[in-house]
């Protein structure tokens, strides 16, 4: 017997189904947007080029940085509740020569597209350390019909845009996908990293705020189940001595985090204008665990420190799930102890990250944004 949460999810695909029958004014190309810290870095590419166009659909947490777009002529509609059925976007998706996408979105199983339409996966990381799509820990222990609607999901990607030959692995065995086509561009938003006039000005601001001290940046992941382990940064602050300053970046959504951070006076986490990708690109040393921040520091970063700092890999691995080689990656500095944590910052062990930058940042070479409008043109 079916439960009343799979008749609903069921019906709900139904009704996006007729929904998307609905005519419409065709528009070329539908960005569907929920991840604004790096999808703007995208949109800021495709938006002034592709102007009417383009529509976007986005979700709540998406909405004021949908309406910046509304300047260049794209139209932008709501994916959320009610919205999404009072409004032209599931029709306007479906008619779509190309769909680019930075997530998983569960309306997609409700579209039956058209044999030449592109569904392009962009996704919003530039790597994975946590396991995702069929292999992450919820799904293996999802019901057959949940499984069964993730799929038809996933069968809707067309093409994945990746920045490595291993995240393309990944999402082979994270989506199960059989027939789409890899596009090895490179992640889009790490375009910026090459941009010269960027990094002079950042180079700049970053000087300004923390002088020539040397500066540890703590950026860890969010923990839905359970709260994020912190540092004991007074022990930490008093063997670093008074040449180094540390930074930390909690996830925007971890509030526990933040909030125990602000007793900290000598922990910085107010960074004013600067954004993550302006302290990655200078900051000495990163200590991170699960989070794909890592994937993009050492890009930026190639002779910087980079420490996996994991105290709960093992309760972190059973309740989400982690990459079966992720503790190969770096094996010299994934630690689960302060103590070790403290000896590394000192005395770390690895010349340059330029082996995890062949394993993560394969295709990464600034001008990936360049190659998919190319890619979009010609289509």
């Amino acid at each position: 017997m079916k439960t009343v949460s799979v008749v609903a999810k069921n019906g709900y695909l139904k009704l996006i189904h007729l929904l998307s029958q609905r005519p419409v004014q065709k528009k070329k190309i539908v960005f569907l947007l929920s991840f604004p810290t790096t999808s703007n870095i995208i949109l800021d590419c495709l938006a002034p080029h592709f102007k009417h166009e383009l529509v976007i659909g986005y979700m709540d947490n998406s909405e004021a940085l949908a309406q910046t777009y509304q300047k260049y002529g794209c139209k932008i509609y709501s994916l959320t509740g009610k919205k999404i059925f009072t409004s032209e976007i599931v029709a306007l998706t479906k008619n779509a020569d190309i769909v680019l996408c930075d997530n998983y979105f569960a309306f997609l199983a409700g579209i039956f597209f058209d044999k030449n339409t592109a569904v392009l996966q962009l996704w919003h990381a530039n790597g994975a350390a946590k396991s995702f799509g069929l292999e992450a820990k919820y799904a293996k222990s999802a019901s057959s019909e949940d499984k069964k609607r993730y799929q038809s999901v996933y069968k809707r990607f067309t093409h994945y845009v990746v920045g490595s030959k291993k995240m393309m692995t990944i999402f082979k065995d994270s989506y199960q996908t059989t027939t789409a086509e890899f596009l090895p561009f490179g992640y889009l938003p790490t375009d910026i990293y090459f941009d010269q006039n960027i990094k002079i000005y950042n180079e700049k601001k970053f000087a300004e705020k923390f002088g020539a001290k040397k500066t540890l940046l703590y950026a860890p992941t969010y923990r839905e189940n359970y709260e994020t382990p912190l540092l004991d940064f007074k022990k930490l602050e008093t063997e670093l001595g008074g040449q180094w300053q540390i930074l930390a970046h909690p996830h925007p959504h971890d509030k526990i985090l933040q909030a125990k951070l602000a007793t900290y006076e000598n922990v910085v986490t107010d960074f004013e204008s600067l954004s993550l990708q302006a302290l990655l690109q200078n900051v000495d040393c990163l200590i991170s665990d699960y989070s794909s921040v890592p994937f993009e520091y050492a890009l930026v970063n190639p002779s910087g420190k980079l420490i996996y700092y994991c105290p709960d890999f093992d309760k972190y691995n059973e309740t989400v799930g982690l990459q079966k080689d992720f503790s190969t990656w770096l094996p010299k500095v994934l630690i689960t102890n302060e103590a070790a944590l403290r000896k590394l910052i000192a005395a770390y062990p690895y010349k340059s990250l330029a082996n995890f930058n062949e394993l993560w940042n394969t295709y990464n070479k600034g001008n990936a944004c360049k190659q998919l409008i190319e890619w979009i043109e010609k289509r």
